[in-house]
């Protein structure tokens, strides 16, 4: 984070006992969680956490983010958005630092992300 020295965020992650943190997925002819099509989440995207670890649709429940809002289950032709939150007692994980769209390449699908501040509580 720009705004964000690495020694402030040391601190905050220090001093914080969780952390959590939204990313919006906007989407144009791009499955972001689950596909209605297939009923599965196989194209679900994939997000890295701070310590190089996948935060993923599925696994291991530490690394699995929660989906408050999932409007990308299928090629419209419109837009639509998913929102992923992301929640850990484990605070050095955050803030995301990448993120692995698994639906795209294909003609007229297209992409957006918006990457929300972490909360430190």
């Amino acid at each position: 984070p720009e705004d964000v020295s690495e020694v402030q965020l040391a601190f905050l992650r220090i001093l914080s006992s969780r952390a959590s943190q939204n990313i919006t997925y906007h989407c144009k002819n791009s499955i972001a969680y689950m596909d209605q099509a297939s009923g599965n989440v196989k194209k679900a995207l994939k997000l890295m956490s701070s310590v190089e670890s996948e935060i993923k649709a599925e696994g291991n429940s530490k690394y699995m983010y929660a989906v408050l809002e999932d409007g990308c289950t299928k090629h419209t032709g419109e837009w639509g958005k998913t929102v992923f939150e992301y929640r850990t007692r484990k605070t050095m994980r955050l803030p995301v630092v990448d993120i692995a769209p698994i639906d795209i390449g294909g003609p007229d699908q297209e992409f957006g992300v918006d990457i929300g501040p972490v909360c430190f509580l």
